[in-house]
C-alpha cells in the first residue's frame, strides 16, 4: 500500500473551520473526512483491496480491458520547480520573505536538488504503486491469467506512461510468469490513448465541441471564489516586489501544486501550511472548474477509445482468448473517457461554476487512476456476455438497463455506447434540381437523388447528374432501393403516395400504397424513406403530424409514431450496421441519430446547410450524405467511428 501522512491533522484543521453545521454542502464534509481528495489531480489512487459483486450464477471472468493514467510522477509543469526557485530566492536576496516565507524557502530549499532535473518524471512511489494496482487487478480475477493468457499493452509517447506501462506488466509477470505480455509504443497506437493529441496520425481535424453550460469565465471564476493575494502576503512582505500582479494568480497555482505533488514524491516534507483549510478548498474548486472547462467541451472526440474498447472486446469474445487488454494515458484523457461513457453521471454537465465541485471529482482522476471493463461469459449461454467497470478499483454505473448491476449486457452496452465523431465536410455540386432525398444507386457507384421538381437522378460521388427516372412536375420527396432486389421506391408528397421502380430497366412506376389520412394535397405530406428489411419500409410524414410509419409491402402499416424529439421528418436512413435510424430535421438544421422507433440518441447541427432534405449512410466512405433542397449540393461529412 502506499503510505499516507499528515491527514489526520489536515481532517481536523478542516472540520474546525467548516465547523459542525448540518447545511454545509455534501462534498465539504467528504473533504473533511478526506482530506487528501484536496490535491485534486495529484491524488494518490488507492491500491488497496475493494470488495466486489460476485458474478451472476455460472459466469467466469476471461478478459479485462483495462484504461490507466501514469503513477505518482515530479511536478508536470516544465518551468514549475525553477520559477518556485527563482521567485524565493530573488525575494529572499531583497530581503522580502516574511518569516513563513523563509521556513517555506528553507523547506523548498532542501528538496529543489532532488527535483529540478526530474519535470514529468515518474516517480518511485509511481513504480510502486503499479505493481501494487496490477496486483490488484491479478488477485481480483486471477482464472483470467493462468497460464499463457495474453497480455497486450499500448502507451503515449510520455516517458512517464512508457515506465507506467514497464511496472504495471511487471507487476503481472510477478503473479505469473508465464503470462505472454508484449508492450506497444508509438505514434501509431495513439488514437487508442489520446485520440486528440497533435502527433496522433489519424486526429480528427474537426473536433467536436459540447457548449458548456456557463458563462463564467475560468478568470471570474477566480476572482469571487479566493483572495490569492492573501496567501502571498504571508509569503512576502511585499507581494507587488516579488511578483508582477499579472503574474500572481499563476504562482499561487504553482505554489498549490507543488504542495499537492508532495504526496507523489519519498519526503515528509509539507508545503500545505502557507493555505488556510477555506483556501485549500478555494483552489481545490477552481482546479476542477479549470479541468472542466477544457474536459467537457471537446469530450466526444475521445470516442475512438470507446471504439478501441469495444473493438478488442469483440476479437476476444470471438477468439476465447483469455488476458487483458491494457491502455496507458493521462489525466486530461481518463476524466474525458468518463464523460464519454457517462461513468457514474459523468455525462451531464455542469449548470454553473459551483456545481463542479459535486460534479467533477476529482479524487476519480488520480494518479494511477484505472478504469477496468471485466468481461465474464457462461458456458451454457456463450452468445450472452456480461461485463462490469470498475473506476480506481471500485463498481461503477453505466446508464444501460440491467437487472443485475454491477453486471451489464455487452450488446446493449454497445448498442448505446455507438456515437459518430462529425469530422471535415465536403461540398459536391450537382445538377439535381432541389435534392431531397438520397439512397444508394443500384451498381453500387454512386447516388440516387430525389428531386420534388422532375423525379429521380442519378448522381456520382463527385457531382455529375443523368436522369434516372424523371417526370416534370413529379414532387419526388425520399428514394430508397431494396438492397436484395435493387427495387427502387419513392414517394410523392401531397399524392401521398409510395410507388416502385423494378430494375433492372427501372422505367415503369407501379403504385404500392397511398397513405392519405396525412398530408394529402399538403406541403407536409410525405417526405422521407428508406428500407428497412425483411420487405418492410420506414417512411416520414414531414409535419402535422411528425410521423413515422412502418410499412410491410405484404400486411400493410404496421405502426405508427408521432415523434417528439425532431421538428420534422426531412429525409429517413436505416442504418444496418448499426440497427439505427437516421432521420434529417432541416428546420433545426440537425441530423439525429435515433432509434428504429424514432427516439433521439444524439443529434449533430449541421448549420452550414440551408435545407438538408436528403440523407445517406454511407459505410463505405465513413460519411455521412447530405443533399441541400436549396442549393442543389451534396455535403460529404466525414464521421469516425460510423
Amino acid at each position: 500500500m502506499i503510505r499516507t501522512r499528515h491527514f489526520l491533522l489536515a481532517a481536523l484543521l478542516l472540520l474546525a473551520a467548516l465547523g459542525t453545521n448540518a447545511q454545509q454542502p455534501e462534498y465539504l464534509q467528504q473533504l473533511a473526512d478526506h482530506p487528501e481528495f484536496l490535491n485534486g489531480t495529484d491524488y494518490l489512487c488507492p491500491t488497496g483491496a475493494v470488495a466486489l459483486t460476485p458474478a451472476p450464477k455460472g459466469y467466469k471472468a476471461f478478459y479485462v480491458s483495462h484504461y490507466g493514467r501514469h503513477g505518482a510522477r515530479y511536478a508536470w509543469q516544465s518551468d514549475m520547480y525553477e520559477r518556485l526557485n527563482s521567485v524565493f530566492s530573488a525575494a529572499d536576496s531583497a530581503g522580502n520573505l516574511t518569516p513563513l516565507g523563509l521556513d517555506y524557502k528553507r523547506r523548498f530549499d532542501s528538496l529543489y536538488p532532488s527535483v529540478r532535473y526530474r519535470v514529468g518524471e515518474l516517480s518511485r512511489k509511481g513504480w510502486q504503486q503499479q505493481q501494487e494496482l496490477a496486483a490488484r487487478m491479478y488477485d481480483n480475477n486471477p482464472e483470467i491469467f493462468k497460464g499463457d493468457a495474453k497480455v497486450r499493452s499500448w502507451v503515449s509517447t510520455s516517458t512517464r506512461c512508457v515506465m507506467t506501462m514497464s511496472s504495471f506488466c511487471l507487476g503481472l509477470k510477478g503473479k505469473n510468469p508465464e503470462l505472454d505480455i508484449f508492450e506497444h509504443f508509438g505514434r501509431i497506437f495513439l488514437p487508442a490513448i489520446l485520440p486528440l493529441d497533435k502527433s496522433n496520425p489519424f486526429r480528427i481535424k474537426e473536433t467536436p465541441i459540447t457548449p458548456l453550460r456557463f458563462d463564467e469565465t475560468w478568470e471570474q471564476y477566480i476572482e469571487r471564489t479566493i483572495d490569492y493575494r492573501a496567501i502571498l502576503a504571508r509569503l512576502f512582505s511585499d507581494i507587488d516586489a516579488a511578483v508582477h500582479a499579472k503574474e500572481q494568480w499563476d504562482l499561487v497555482s504553482y505554489l498549490y501544486f507543488f504542495a499537492a505533488g508532495m504526496e507523489s514524491l519519498d519526503t515528509d516534507l509539507d508545503f500545505n501550511d502557507i493555505f488556510t483549510p477555506e483556501e485549500r478548498i478555494a483552489l481545490w474548486k477552481i482546479d476542477g472548474f479549470q479541468f472542466y472547462a477544457y474536459a467537457w467541451p471537446t469530450h466526444e472526440g475521445y470516442r475512438p477509445i470507446v471504439e478501441d474498447i469495444i473493438a478488442k472486446a469483440d476479437e476476444r469474445i470471438a477468439s476465447g482468448e483469455r488476458g487483458a487488454d491494457l491502455r496507458f494515458g493521462h489525466d486530461y484523457t481518463f476524466l474525458p473517457l468518463l464523460m464519454c461513457l457517462d461513468v457514474n453521471g459523468y455525462g451531464h454537465s455542469a449548470e454553473c461554476g459551483d456545481e463542479i465541485p459535486v460534479w467533477c471529482r476529482l479524487q476519480d482522476v488520480p494518479m494511477g487512476a484505472n478504469l477496468h471493463f471485466v468481461f465474464y461469459r457462461n458456458k451454457k449461454n456463450p452468445e450472452k456476455v456480461l461485463f462490469k467497470v470498475l473506476l480506481n478499483g471500485e463498481e461503477a454505473r453505466l446508464p444501460v438497463e440491467t437487472d443485475c448491476w454491477p453486471y451489464y449486457d455487452w450488446e446493449a452496452f454497445k448498442l448505446q455506447a455507438y456515437k459518430p465523431v462529425m469530422g471535415e465536410v465536403e461540398t459536391i455540386a450537382t445538377e439535381v434540381p432541389e435534392v431531397s432525398g438520397l439512397c444508394l444507386s443500384p451498381d453500387g457507384s454512386g447516388l440516387l437523388a430525389a428531386s420534388d421538381e422532375t423525379g429521380v437522378f442519378s448522381v456520382t460521388l463527385s457531382g455529375e447528374t443523368t436522369e434516372f427516372y424523371t417526370r416534370p412536375g413529379l414532387d419526388c420527396e425520399g428514394v430508397t432501393i431494396d438492397p436484395a432486389t435493387k427495387d427502387v421506391y419513392y414517394i410523392l408528397e401531397g399524392d401521398q403516395e409510395v410507388r416502385m421502380l423494378t430494375g433492372p430497366d427501372y422505367s415503369k412506376s407501379e403504385l404500392v400504397c397511398t397513405i392519405s389520412d396525412v398530408g394529402l394535397n399538403t406541403n407536409r405530406g410525405l417526405e422521407g424513406i428508406t428500407w428497412y428489411k425483411d420487405g418492410m419500409l420506414l417512411i416520414g410524414n414531414q409535419k402535422k403530424p411528425n410521423q413515422l410509419i412502418l410499412y410491410s409491402l405484404t400486411d400493410g402499416i404496421l405502426w405508427r409514431r408521432n415523434l417528439t424529439g425532431t421538428s420534422e421528418i426531412a429525409d429517413l436512413c436505416y442504418d444496418p450496421v448499426r440497427d439505427r435510424l437516421w432521420i434529417a430535421d432541416s428546420d433545426r438544421h440537425t441530423i439525429y441519430l435515433c432509434t428504429v422507433e424514432g427516439e433521439v440518441l444524439a443529434s449533430w447541427p449541421v448549420p452550414f446547410i440551408d435545407n438538408g432534405e436528403g440523407l445517406y449512410i454511407d459505410h463505405a466512405n465513413s460519411c455521412i450524405w447530405i443533399g441541400d433542397d436549396t442549393t442543389s449540393n451534396l455535403y460529404k461529412i466525414h464521421f469516425g467511428n460510423l
